[in-house]
């Protein structure tokens, strides 16, 4: 995982405005699944994680525009 607490991820989510659909769409995950997993609330496989790690970089670096 790219941070340490899940939460990280919607603090990220947030501080860059994008939306849980831009997420779901690269992850193919509902919102809601991935609201409930940023919230403590469920869990997704590793490797769904991998992926949203892999939008933050991709997004980081230019390779995917989510707005």
């Amino acid at each position: 995982m790219m941070f340490e607490k899940r939460q990280d991820y919607k603090v990220w989510r947030k501080k860059h405005n994008i939306r849980l659909w831009d997420v779901s769409k690269y992850i193919h995950l509902s919102e809601g699944t991935i609201s409930r997993w940023e919230n403590d609330m469920r869990d997704i496989p590793e490797w769904k994680v991998e992926l949203y790690d892999k939008f933050i970089q991709e997004y980081e670096t230019g390779k995917v525009n989510a707005k």
